[in-house]
């Protein structure tokens, strides 16, 4: 298990750093094929819970949170949305039957705010001149690096047990892992990123925490519907959505932080 991670990570990181840093456009791309594979993932997956929901407009509809942001910034999200929840309770509607109607709408748009809502907040992090491919490297470098620590961490000394009903594998130890290892990881980032000492950890801190309540929040889903990953792409992690969840819940996290402390 551990050396398959170690194979992905170490074919995949390079790949994506690149593609991060060659320009907005490119990046925006990768973006959109995420949001769509995890998605699709989901969909899949919590389709087989008794609603209707795994068709091409919920994928297509979380995919116009994105292209829009990317288009017309952030300032765009509300809009969206509000077209998005109309356009989900008017289809379902047109279909003129009661039963599960609200479950339909409920894990469509469910999914379009647990994955493409939150995790599009990259691509105005991205925008952000000049340092916006370095954010992106750091947030993504400071929630992996957190969810290594976590594993490591808890795999070898973890024994008090954290949420054994949502996850029995984690445990305290490896929770506090996550916490000193996401510290450690901005500490390192301010070789390319110059954020003031008390910045810094603070936001090893959020981002440690965060990156733990979004893996712990997936396990919960999963445990409802009874699966163990979400998809099988990538050997050693399980599905897209496995590898980015921890990421859904950073990514915003640390986007506002930015905007709001620095005024960026």
């Amino acid at each position: 298990m551990l050396l398959k991670r170690i194979l992905i990570a170490v074919g995949f990181i390079p790949v994506l750093i690149f593609l991060i840093l060659w320009s907005k456009a490119v990046f925006f791309i990768l973006v959109c094929l995420i949001i769509g594979v995890c998605l699709f993932e989901f969909y899949r997956r919590m389709g087989k819970e008794g609603g209707n929901i795994f068709l091409p407009e919920g994928i297509l509809l979380g995919l116009l949170i994105p292209v829009g942001v990317y288009l017309k910034g952030e300032g765009a999200l509300p809009i969206l949305l509000v077209f998005i929840v109309l356009f989900l309770c008017l289809r379902q509607f047109a279909y003129l039957r009661i039963q599960r109607a609200f479950i339909n709408v409920s894990l469509k748009l469910g999914g379009i705010l647990y994955i493409s809502f939150l995790f599009s907040h990259i691509i105005p992090l991205r925008n952000v001149f000049p340092l916006g491919a370095r954010l992106v490297v750091t947030i993504f470098f400071a929630t992996w690096m957190g969810d290594t620590g976590a594993y490591l961490i808890g795999k070898k000394w973890g024994k008090h047990k954290l949420f054994p009903r949502i996850s029995p594998h984690k445990s305290w130890e490896g929770f506090i892992g996550a916490l000193l290892v996401s510290c450690a990881a901005m500490f390192i980032s301010r070789t390319w990123l110059f954020f003031p000492l008390v910045h810094t950890l603070i936001l090893g801190v959020l981002i440690g925490l965060m990156g733990q309540l979004g893996d712990f929040f997936e396990s919960m889903v999963k445990r409802e519907v009874g699966i163990k990953d979400f998809g099988k792409i990538l050997p050693g992690h399980g599905g897209v959505l496995d590898r980015f969840d921890s990421l859904l819940f950073t990514v915003p996290l640390f986007y506002y932080y930015i905007k709001f402390a620095f005024g960026i």
